[in-house]
């Protein structure tokens, strides 16, 4: 990669500055906090501004689980929570298509047969030079990735073993990486089973949950073209899986959705990341703040979520806890 495109975060806010350095978050949630990572191709950036803006706050995570791009994501943090967050900046920063399935891209899809669309030999080399720790027992804090297990169709988790295999596996996008095959699993990525993975975050005992997202996919225009067919049907699924993660475990424990813009572009739309962050930073600021101001126990559970959001309208009521302004 290229020297870094150093990032500089808006300046806080007055009502931040009047709070100190440390927004104070900790005493709301109960324990273990565990971030969730969504998957989402480029859409990933946005996560650094979550990131950024958590890091503002006395809230540190017990455990991280990413799936796809939520899990580079995740790793980078987890490796290094001290410079972790520099280190992500200057990885969005730079990656761009060729990073993820390399310079030929086009012509490997133009070629391809009854093989994979494309090898894995970028993504592996992008993962090789940003993450040092070889398993998943050298992170400093807890790490889980999610995977989907081909022959179930189910998500399969990891945390234990060598660390770049699970990221290849989780990053596997079907069609166009290969499958990864880990003790003796053939996985593809996450983002089939469980692209949000909060449910997973439950099982795995967490108290509460902070989901990083990469913004809900639009459904897109109804048409009978099988481009637009395949595409409205890849977002309905989407967003009936990401409702189904978000309903199961916010009935069981306090889960907090920090917003995200909308129109986040698409999975390998690299063009415009880090202004994405940059918005992304400052709406979560301000949801934190209000969610401070609004909340003096520790969180019941239910979605923590800002009204007027998609997840308001398709979550149950009953569920729902709006942080408003």
């Amino acid at each position: 990669m290229q020297a870094p495109r150093i990032y500089v975060p808006p300046a806080r806010s007055a009502a931040a500055l009047s709070l100190g350095a440390a927004l104070p978050i900790t005493k709301l949630l109960p324990e273990p906090v565990h971030f969730v990572l969504a998957g989402g191709g480029s859409r990933g950036a946005v996560q650094w501004g979550l990131l950024q803006a958590l890091s503002e706050t006395d809230l540190r995570p017990d455990s991280m689980i990413g799936t796809s791009a939520g899990a580079l994501s995740g790793v980078v943090v987890a490796e290094d929570p001290g410079s972790g967050m520099n280190r992500l900046a200057y990885i969005w920063a730079q990656l761009d298509t060729k990073f993820v399935i390399g310079d030929n891209w086009l012509a490997s899809l133009t070629n391809a047969r009854e093989s994979a669309l494309m090898e894995n030999t970028a993504i592996k080399e992008t993962l090789e030079s940003v993450v040092g720790a070889h398993e998943f027992h050298e992170l400093a804090v807890p790490f889980a990735t999610v995977a989907t297990d081909l022959a179930t169709g189910l998500p399969h988790v990891m945390d234990s073993g060598p660390l770049i295999p699970a990221l290849l596996a989780s990053s596997a996008i079907p069609g166009l990486l290969p499958p990864v095959e880990v003790d003796g699993r053939l996985l593809v990525d996450g983002l089939a089973s469980a692209n949000l993975p909060a449910i997973p975050a439950v099982e795995r005992g967490a108290g509460s949950i902070v989901v990083l997202d990469t913004g809900a996919r639009s459904l897109g225009e109804l048409g009978t073209s099988s481009r637009k067919v395949i595409a409205r049907l890849a977002a309905s699924l989407s967003a009936v899986q990401r409702r189904n993660q978000l309903t199961q475990a916010a009935s069981e424990v306090p889960v907090i959705l920090l917003p995200t813009p909308d129109n986040l572009g698409g999975t390998l739309d690299f063009g415009a990341t880090m202004s994405a962050a940059s918005e992304t930073y400052s709406m979560t600021r301000e949801f934190l703040l209000d969610l401070v101001r609004n909340e003096r126990r520790k969180l019941t559970p239910g979605l923590y979520v800002r009204p007027g959001s998609r997840e308001s309208d398709a979550i149950s009521p009953d569920l729902l806890r709006p942080v408003t302004t």
